[in-house]
């Protein structure tokens, strides 16, 4: 790479943007780069030499060591704690859901209004020597940033 950024600089002189070429050039050397790895790689795979040891007899771990007493059932779905599950009972008309979706509609949070479960954003009252924020949301009460709605 400094080779390539000495040499860079006579590209101007040919109309060339400099950057985009050594960028481009980078792009090819690192694709030679990753081509002679795997050259090697594959050289190197193909030209091993496998020797099977015979087989060692090992009575550590045979059938009557298994354990008698281990119990392999997980238990229903029911009594395994569950973020989805948890999600799923809010978003179903929960306590949870109605209780979070008035702050976040009064933070501006609620995005374009369509995704905020049917809730309208509250709309920003502030007085007449206050000035409204760009990142604020609309007084309108869309949910948008001031911005996106009225700002523009």
């Amino acid at each position: 790479m400094d080779y390539l950024r000495e040499g860079i600089h006579l590209r101007g002189f040919a109309q060339i943007d400099p950057l985009v070429a050594y960028k481009n050039e980078g792009y090819i050397m690192f694709q030679a780069l990753m081509d002679s790895i795997w050259e090697e790689f594959a050289r190197l795979i193909f030209h091993v030499d496998v020797e099977i040891e015979p087989a060692a007899v090992d009575d550590t771990f045979g059938p009557d060591d298994a354990p008698s007493d281990v119990n392999y059932s997980g238990g229903t779905a029911a009594e395994q704690p569950s973020a989805l599950a948890d999600a799923r009972a809010a978003a179903g008309g929960g306590a949870a859901a109605t209780a979070t979706a008035p702050a976040a509609a009064a933070a501006g949070t609620g995005g374009n209004g369509a995704g905020n479960g049917g809730t309208n954003p509250a709309t920003v009252v502030k007085g007449e020597d206050e000035k409204l924020g760009r990142n604020d949301p609309c007084w309108c009460g869309s949910g948008k940033k001031y911005k996106k709605c009225h700002g523009a």
